[in-house]
């Protein structure tokens, strides 16, 4: 009886690798690293998101209600908003007109169609020195001009 000859396969073409453990300690801390980077831009994003909310709640509380006249002084007449503060007064014809900035003062200066505006009740034609002012109901911060307070409180119960 011949016996029978028992061979192990051979690896030949695998070798058989080490595990390098600073390799792994290295590859795991740049995943750990860049996850918590992630993170800390997400809860950064979200703080900065509610702090934009509150201070738009804030403003809106402060805004006068609809309704009631505003001080002319308080409004920029070129971009038709309350700005809580007074504004720099531009003098056209004896009438006193307000910008918030150097292009709203040239713009008034120069401009007539910008002195004026039209009453949302009426349809009219108002000289802005002279009209009754109040906030828009829909649009805060934004303003309206009115021939009179009763256009102004027409209006407002209309809408």
């Amino acid at each position: 009886m011949k016996k029978k000859q028992i061979s192990r396969p051979t690896s030949v073409g695998s070798k058989t690798r080490k595990i390098k453990w600073n390799e792994v300690f290295l590859t795991a801390f740049a995943i750990v690293m860049i996850g918590g980077v992630f993170v800390w831009l997400a809860i950064r994003v979200y703080h900065q998101e509610n702090q934009e909310n509150e201070m738009k709640e804030k403003y809106k509380a402060s805004l006068p209600v609809p309704g009631v006249q505003l001080d002319h002084k308080l409004v920029c007449m070129v971009n038709n908003t309350y700005m809580g503060v007074d504004q720099t007064p531009v003098v056209v014809q004896n009438k006193t007109y307000y910008g918030c900035c150097e292009k709203c003062v040239r713009d008034l200066t120069a401009d007539e169609s910008v002195r004026f505006a039209v009453d949302p009740y009426s349809n009219v034609s108002v000289d802005k020195a002279l009209a009754f002012i109040t906030t828009n109901p829909s649009k805060p911060g934004a303003i309206l001009y009115f021939e009179s307070e009763q256009n102004a409180k027409k209006y407002l119960q209309k809408n």
